[in-house]
């Protein structure tokens, strides 16, 4: 199975292989999370505006699938690891001990990559994310 067609690990959907300039991503057909290479991941963060591009589910997508957590990575088929954002802890992020692709829902990327006031209202509603 190429990386094109690989399946989504929080729904029925497939990743699909999204590209702007010089960044490739996974993106789902379905719920629209994000499988993004580390190297892709620093790209990302240094381009302008590219959540446009890139993170086009609505965060209510997002917030549906954030019940799912135990996760396989789609391409190492091993379990991810759940981790909080630090400074938004309201972000769940998954990623791969092995080859280090992160997942991201829906709106998480733009919210990780836009920082604000409200994000400390989101920290208070949805609380921390605790390992079972």
């Amino acid at each position: 199975m190429s990386d094109s067609q690989l399946d989504c690990p929080k729904c029925d959907g497939t990743l699909e292989t999204k590209t702007h300039e010089e960044i490739s991503v996974q993106r789902c057909n379905s719920c629209y999370g994000l499988l993004i290479d580390p190297e892709m991941m620093d790209k990302m963060n240094d381009e302008w505006m590219v959540e446009k591009f890139f993170d086009v589910g609505p965060a209510s997508v997002g917030r549906k699938y954030d019940k799912i957590d135990d996760i396989e990575c789609p391409l190492c088929k091993i379990e991810m690891t759940r981790l909080t954002d630090p400074e938004q802890t309201h972000i769940w992020i998954e990623t791969c001990p092995l080859c280090y692709r992160v997942f991201l829902d829906a709106g998480e990327y733009t919210d990780l990559k836009h920082h604000t006031f409200t994000d400390l209202f989101e920290r208070f509603l949805k609380g921390k994310r605790f390992k079972d």
